[in-house]
């Protein structure tokens, strides 16, 4: 089942519970759509949270051209580019979703969301019936202790075709589905550390008033873009500098900001980009 999310995700993840470590969350780097249904437009847009959304145009429920003319047809995200050592053993995934329907009371909801391999389902189907709003919504699938049924091994989860199987129906009217990001996070446990895995040498998060964005990578020595925007794309920060440099340390005063979700997305001159989120809560 989803949840909207109320965890901090940084490019350095901490675990919540000992000897779990975690890599992620990660967006895919592959994206094909195959089968009957109404096809997906813009598959990339899952990568950032920047109003340029995947979607797809369902017609009304049921009088439509096609017996499947209100549903999409299967989109496949693989290619996460994980790294997870040979020796863990994978304890739960976690695939974070940002979905929207264009008006309200629209009837678009989940109807297949699947782990795979191979283009291959596998495990149990988490899609979830509830209806999505008509305002960009944050949702999480799975847990740190929920394999989706069936006991993932390092070498499948490493696997560039390991990936995920979506597809989304419409019980109402003429209308979009949008999915503006999609990302996975795995779980593992290895060892007795009690620290997670980098995924990237950087750590980002929220300090009390400070959102600190800082770390040392090669990929930034010809120009680093900094941003840092709302859950509904609304740009919240922007640092983009042209000069060499291997470090950035960036130190934010956030008095001013309000409570909520923060995607920030980091890219390099030549294209390279991380993106993670995090929230800003105020008790």
């Amino acid at each position: 089942m989803k949840s909207t999310l109320f965890f901090i995700f940084s490019l350095f993840c901490y675990v919540l519970t000992v000897n779990a470590q975690s890599t992620g969350p990660q967006t895919p780097g592959t994206y094909v759509a195959s089968g009957n249904g109404v096809g997906w437009s813009n598959l990339a847009g899952v990568h950032a949270v920047d109003n340029s959304p995947a979607y797809a145009d369902l017609a009304q429920y049921p009088n439509c051209s096609g017996p499947l003319c209100y549903y999409s047809n299967i989109a496949n995200f693989s290619n996460f580019s994980f790294s997870i050592p040979s020796n863990a053993t994978i304890t739960g995934i976690v695939v974070d979703a940002n979905q929207r329907v264009s008006s309200p009371g629209g009837g678009i909801r989940d109807s297949v969301m699947v782990l795979a391999l191979n283009g291959i389902a596998l495990g149990t189907d988490h899609s979830d019936p509830s209806y999505w709003l008509d305002s960009p919504t944050m949702n999480s699938y799975g847990d740190s202790t929920d394999t989706w049924g069936y006991a993932w091994s390092p070498t499948e989860i490493n696997d560039i075709s390991f990936g995920l199987m979506y597809q989304v129906t419409n019980d109402s009217y003429d209308q979009p589905a949008s999915l503006d990001y999609l990302a996975m996070t795995i779980y593992y446990q290895s060892g007795t550390g009690i620290e997670s895995q980098k995924s990237t040498p950087w750590n980002i998060g929220f300090y009390e008033n400070t959102l600190v964005i800082n770390g040392e990578a090669s990929i930034i020595a010809k120009g680093v873009k900094v941003e840092v925007r709302q859950m509904d794309g609304k740009l919240q920060y922007l640092y983009d500098s042209t000069s060499g440099t291997s470090k950035l340390d960036l130190h934010l005063n956030v008095s001013s900001w309000t409570s909520g979700v923060y995607i920030i997305t980091i890219t390099s001159a030549e294209g390279a980009s991380v993106q993670r989120k995090a929230i800003l809560s105020r008790n």
